[in-house]
């Protein structure tokens, strides 16, 4: 993470919203079969991507057939854009997900969003990762909740676990050191001596257990600033592990773009794109078919673009679904249009699809859970069938 903090006046670390909102990324993971107290565990794979700084969906996803969309953007609007359904068009940086679009592998929900609706990147954050709509009401993820009630442990390979995949039971971490490890010897030396003490038998057992378990080789360099383009590979190889997780979290930043949004939009897409791709092509045919990507953030931009060739918090936006598990691809959108008199409070592209639905119906297909299960224990949403059909 960025080093750019403040200390407050009781001497305690507080990290700048500009800083967290340039951290490097991130990358954890949940539901290790070895640590799970399921009695069976889903072949089904999940990596979610956090877009942090509100992804700009009518820019990721124009809405070229609506007739407002020049005026309201006569600056920014993205050029050679790839056509989907005659309507929607996708930014030229994706083309992996144009391509998956084209194998009905590609699912793009647009004007969705969390019903939240106001437009800070602090309380926003917390919501898209607890999934509850009063900001800092609760410290478990809608994805570690999604987990305990499945009766899966979490394992973050990060320092701490990223809110989303807190549950209420302690979250393990399993991160990756830059020191040399010990030599096997000490283990074999040190460690039966913890077995008869309670309180260093199951760091003991923890340990044993990491050792037998054979691990694919890690590109990753601990404090380096990883690409994304890596650390999808590193998803990808420990996913595809018939022994290892099932999901992981990828965390990027970068799309707050108040000004220059088409160049810097440009390249944080590409990333994206060129991450979804090294992750599609390490995880490999076979596993593919049992994998999922889901897109996530905490809300829109503005419908109009501002004087500095950028746009504001908003609240619509797209959210992409992506993999081989899908049923069938294609474009979801109750679009509301574009005109002033559609807008949200005559500004934001209005959320006609609530987040939820689509988040509750994914999980319920990755952890097969019931979905009135995750309606009493993950999200509060009203089902309306809208995904039934591709997932």
């Amino acid at each position: 993470m960025s080093r750019n903090i403040y200390q407050n006046c009781e001497g305690q670390a507080l990290i700048s919203r500009r800083a967290l909102l340039q951290a490097t990324a991130i990358l954890s993971f949940a539901a290790l079969p070895e640590l799970a107290l399921a009695k069976s565990v889903s072949d089904t794979r999940l990596l979610t991507i956090l877009l942090r700084g509100g992804l700009d969906g009518m820019f990721a996803l124009p809405p070229t057939g609506d007739r407002q969309l020049a005026s309201l953007r006569p600056k920014i609007n993205p050029d050679e854009t790839m056509k989907l359904d005659g309507f929607f068009s996708l930014h030229p940086a994706f083309k992996n997900v144009h391509d998956m679009y084209g194998r009905g592998e590609a699912l793009l929900v647009h004007g969705a969003s969390l019903p939240y609706t106001g437009r800070s990147h602090f309380e926003g954050q917390n919501i898209m990762e607890t999934g509850v709509m009063v900001p800092y009401a609760v410290k478990t993820g809608w994805m570690g909740r999604a987990l305990e009630a499945q009766g899966y442990a979490s394992v973050a390979m990060s320092l701490p676990a990223p809110l989303i995949l807190r549950s209420h039971a302690r979250a393990d971490n399993f991160y990756p050191s830059w020191l040399t490890a010990p030599p096997p010897r000490l283990y074999d030396r040190v460690l039966p001596l913890w077995a008869a003490d309670p309180s260093l038998a199951a760091v003991e057992a923890q340990i044993q257990s990491e050792r037998a378990t054979p691990a694919a080789p890690s590109q990753l360099h601990v404090g380096d600033r990883n690409s994304l383009n890596l650390l999808a590979a590193e998803a990808g190889r420990r996913l595809k592990r018939g022994e290892g997780p099932r999901m992981a979290v990828l965390d990027h930043v970068g799309f707050d773009t108040h000004a220059n949004e088409p160049s810097d939009n440009g390249k944080v897409f590409g990333e994206v794109d060129a991450a979804i791709g090294a992750f599609r092509q390490t995880i490999g045919d076979e596993v593919w078919k049992d994998t999922l990507i889901v897109t996530v953030t905490e809300f829109g931009r503005t419908a109009a673009e501002n004087g500095s060739r950028g746009t504001d918090h908003g609240w619509g936006t797209a959210i992409f679904v992506l993999g081989g598990k899908l049923k069938k691809g294609g474009v979801v959108a109750d679009w509301p249009g574009l005109k002033s008199n559609a807008l949200f409070e005559g500004r934001d592209l209005r959320a006609s699809i609530d987040a939820r639905e689509l988040y509750g119906t994914l999980l319920s297909t990755v952890l097969e859970l019931d979905p009135e299960r995750i309606r009493k224990d993950v999200f509060d949403y009203q089902p309306k069938g809208t995904f039934d059909a591709y997932l």
